[in-house]
């Protein structure tokens, strides 16, 4: 067979052509880091997340190569319990540093694919950590008409400094598009949230107009899907987010009920909003009712049947299930679960041991930010039972013991009224209480019998207190 001279030299010189690459490296130097932690990556969506570790030397630095990069994608560092959202295409060469007491504040980068990280690091910082951020952002105590407009306005604000750092520094098109959506979920969720947020800090319920909900029809929910992709964990997390606070569309006043009834008045809104996409529709009812499920357990029983009437996904169905099986064992009125853990001077203590006593369970972590928030006023909720027959007990949660000792003696939380418990790995309490967020506070009664898996926060003050005598009353 016969080929022309031309194929052949092209043949021969696209075999000369080097590979495109596929890894990105990410260097850098972190100034009064923290020592003894582990540098982490996280990268891809799914079931396919992949997790790279690296060492930080003596002197602050790091590399760590990501191969098999087939696009740009979302990175997440981590690092002492510090966090930076990062975006790698295959063959860059990206260097971070920044000082670690100052981190956000702080954070560089240099090299090839420097311009989108430096990006979201201005952008995090002027619009979610810096000192002016708060005062930007919408303020839910305010009227529907006026946090709409304040929502839109700052929607706006965002996309203007996209607009202008990408006039100034060249930024890929799939990245833009991606912080886009992002935007767009974002001021959703805003708007989404308002009511609850509204009832919690105004003590009142928002009055809503009857076209409040119109502006998830500037979303293209019927195409759902293109907000999940291959976007890794910043895409999931404003995904998982936006479904999590959907659920004040569906029941505006949080609590659902327990009518079977309102279980299709569900679906038919859910249709409206995502249309034929069955797909969507499964995702975000199925995070409905597992979001609803510490809240309004009555109301998740009350439309399992119709969930499983209308729901197409196994998996969905299967996790529903289970969790509500679990829930109904750790109801109101039902034996509270049983543990036996040490306390801070390594002595056991059990539930079973607190018998005769109302137990004020708080499940916490040095970690959690809004956890070491409810402490000083935890501080004086205690004060006001000492001599009772109540029992203030701290179950903490994925802490290792010397950080756990030590904020217990700086903090100085320990009294004679109240068990510091720590839950070591592998321990499943946490599961069998069916904790979902930190900080959980359950009342149990003397009878070693739930009484509210909700309890008020020690910062609600009175609501604290009344909730605490009725028990003892009880």
């Amino acid at each position: 067979m016969f080929f022309p001279l031309s194929t052949l030299v092209v043949g021969a010189a696209l075999r000369l052509l080097p590979a495109p690459p596929t890894t990105a490296t990410l260097s850098g130097h972190l100034d009064h880091a923290p020592a003894g932690d582990t540098l982490r990556l996280a990268y891809g969506a799914h079931q396919g997340r992949q997790q790279l570790r690296a060492v930080l030397s003596p002197t602050g630095d790091f590399t760590v190569k990501v191969p098999d990069l087939q696009a740009g994608t979302p990175v997440d560092f981590y690092y002492a319990r510090q966090h930076a959202s990062l975006y790698l295409q295959p063959g860059d060469n990206v260097r971070m540093t920044l000082d670690f007491p100052a981190f956000d504040e702080s954070l560089r980068f240099t090299g090839r694919g420097a311009d989108a990280n430096t990006y979201l690091a201005e952008s995090l910082w002027q619009f979610e950590f810096g000192p002016g951020s708060a005062a930007a952002r919408p303020q839910p105590t305010t009227t529907p008409a006026q946090m709409r407009q304040q929502a839109d306005a700052f929607r706006q604000t965002r996309r203007a400094f996209l607009a202008s750092y990408a006039k100034a520094h060249p930024l890929p098109a799939d990245f833009q598009r991606a912080e886009l959506l992002d935007m767009d979920l974002g001021w959703a969720v805003a708007l989404l949230e308002y009511p609850g947020a509204y009832r919690s800090l105004a003590k009142q319920e928002p009055v809503l107009p009857a076209t409040y909900f119109d502006f998830l029809q500037q979303l293209p929910l019927q195409q759902f899907d293109q907000y999940l992709g291959e976007r890794g964990g910043k895409g999931n997390t404003a995904v998982m987010r936006f479904l999590s606070s959907y659920a004040n569309r569906l029941a505006p006043g949080g609590l659902l009920s327990a009518d079977p009834a309102e279980a299709p008045r569900h679906y038919a809104l859910a249709r409206a909003d995502f249309g034929p996409n069955p797909a969507s529709i499964d995702r975000a009812m199925s995070q409905f009712y597992l979001w609803k499920l510490d809240s309004s357990l009555d109301g998740v029983v009350a439309a399992y049947p119709t969930f499983r009437a209308h729901n197409r996904d196994s998996t969905a169905a299967r996790t529903l299930r289970l969790l509500l099986r679990q829930q109904l064992a750790v109801r109101e009125a039902m034996p509270a679960p049983a543990f036996e853990l040490l306390d801070h001077t390594g002595k056991k203590v059990s539930l079973q041991d607190l018998r005769g006593k109302v137990v004020y369970l708080d499940f916490w972590g040095t970690w959690c930010k809004p956890c070491m928030q409810e402490m000083p006023a935890s501080i004086e909720l205690k004060k006001k039972f000492e001599g009772r027959d109540v029992a203030f007990v701290f179950i903490s949660v994925g802490d290792k013991e010397d950080k756990w000792q030590k904020v217990l003696a700086t903090e100085r939380l320990t009294s004679p009224n109240s068990v510091h418990l720590r839950s070591p790995e592998g321990n499943d309490v946490a599961n069998r209480y069916q904790v979902t967020g930190y900080p959980t506070y359950w009342l149990i009664g003397r009878d070693g019998r739930i009484i509210t898996r909700i309890a008020p926060r020690p910062s609600a003050g009175p609501e604290a207190v009344a909730a605490i005598n009725a028990a003892l009353a009880g």
